[in-house]
This record gives C-alpha cells, structure tokens and sequence, in this order.
C-alpha cells in the first residue's frame, strides 16, 4: 500500500477553485446513506480532493482523496469488484476522508470506484483500516 501526504488539516479546508461538475448515479448507494442514489461530484484544481453532494439532499456531501490506481494491489481490487459483479473499472478509484478527528483519515477499507458517471462502494477485506490517518 502506498503512503498517502498532506501538510496539515488546512490543505484539505483549502478554498479552491472548482473546475467541473459531474452528475453521479450509485445503484447500491453507499453505506449508510442507501436512500440517496444521485450525486453530482466536484472537482478542484489538480483533482486531489474532490466533494460528492447528494443531489436530493446538499446537506449529505463527502470530502473524497482520488487516489493513484497502482495504489491498491490489484488482487485486492479486483476481489472487491466481483463481489460487487463488476468488471474492471476503467476510471477513478476515491476514498472517503474523515475530516472530524482532530487528524483527518481515509476510509481505504471501502473505495469509491467509477466508471463513466455511475460509481459504486467496493467493500475489500480487512486488512484495510477504516481509518488512515492522514500525515
């Protein structure tokens, strides 16, 4: 697994200039937040972090890291992907970020992953933390 920087908390809270929108469709939704299944994601400057917003509901909205597609092994990924009956995913692979810590950490137990505009929750095993913090 590869390591994952940033400087401080105040690079995540960064006011950054919004480049594109995009809306999103998750058939399964995602853990926890099952009744919302349309997003529109937002992406800013180089693309590191990225915010999903539920579009029924712009209160329900997630601070996501796009992370390198070398980042997970590929063994570990693909398991994942068939358990969701999914075929390889061509585009972009997303943590979730926890930013209410006093340290912000990446969700890396269950990636976002896309292709084209629908996304779906990839459940991996265990190895993975809930919580990464953040360095």
């Amino acid at each position: 697994m590869k390591t994952i920087h940033t400087d401080t908390k105040q690079t995540i809270a960064m006011n950054l200039v919004q480049t594109e929108t995009q809306d999103i469709f998750f058939p399964k939704g995602l853990i926890g937040f099952g009744e919302y299944e349309h997003f529109s994601l937002h992406h800013y400057g180089d693309d590191t972090y990225t915010i999903l917003s539920a579009q029924e509901d712009p209160d329900v909205r997630f601070l996501l890291c796009n992370l390198p597609w070398d980042f997970y092994p590929t063994k570990d990924l693909v398991e994942g992907l068939i358990a969701e009956n999914l075929d390889e995913i061509d585009e972009e692979i997303y943590a979730i970020v926890c930013c209410s810590k006093e340290t912000p950490t990446l969700n890396l137990r269950a990636p976002l992953v896309r292709r084209d505009n629908i996304m779906w929750q990839v459940v991996l095993n265990g190895t993975y933390p809930l919580d990464y913090v953040l360095d």
